[in-house]
């Protein structure tokens, strides 16, 4: 509830261009970055999630006609692009799903990065797709549980944004 509080709360009092440009969520125990390609990283910062936690979101051009194939396709692909170059040695996407959460359709992959150094990163790769605007969220961190549990906490507050009629 005090997410959605203070997604509304921003809304409301942020004058309308600004709001237009970025949506800042106010999220309890997570350090705030906006960058200026429009990504906006949260990174963990307290006990409430865990220690190398990142989330991220971008407003996406809105396009209502995705499929989820359409979506596992591309993640798979930037996968097996990867896969082998740079610090990648493997990269693996499973787990597709579709759902509709308050009136947003939420598609989502999960992926499994393994680094040359041995350790694994876990990513759940989404996209909102509300009536008139759409959102990648994005949760990374080092355990598949500490993932799902902040791609859920952060998806609650992005959904009342996707839902959102622009102005």
């Amino acid at each position: 509830m005090k997410h959605t509080l203070a997604v509304i709360a921003a809304l409301l009092f942020t004058p309308p261009a600004a709001a237009q440009e970025t949506i800042a969520l106010a999220i309890e125990g997570w350090q705030q970055e906006s960058r200026s390609d429009g990504i906006v990283y949260y990174r963990c910062a307290s006990d409430i999630c865990a220690a190398g936690s990142v989330v991220s979101y971008k407003e996406q051009p809105h396009r209502t006609t995705i499929t989820l194939k359409d979506f596992e396709n591309h993640h798979r692909g930037l996968a097996e692009h990867n896969k082998g170059s740079g610090h990648v040695r493997d990269a693996r996407i499973t787990a597709p799903a579709e759902r509709t959460v308050d009136g947003v359709h939420v598609f989502q992959v999960n992926r499994e990065v393994d680094w040359d150094d041995g350790t694994t990163t876990f990513t759940i790769e989404a996209r909102l797709i509300g009536s008139d605007r759409s959102f990648s969220l994005v949760s990374d961190s080092p355990k598949r549980e500490w993932t799902a549990n902040n791609f859920e906490g952060f998806l609650r507050s992005l959904v009342v944004v996707a839902s959102l009629k622009r102005p």
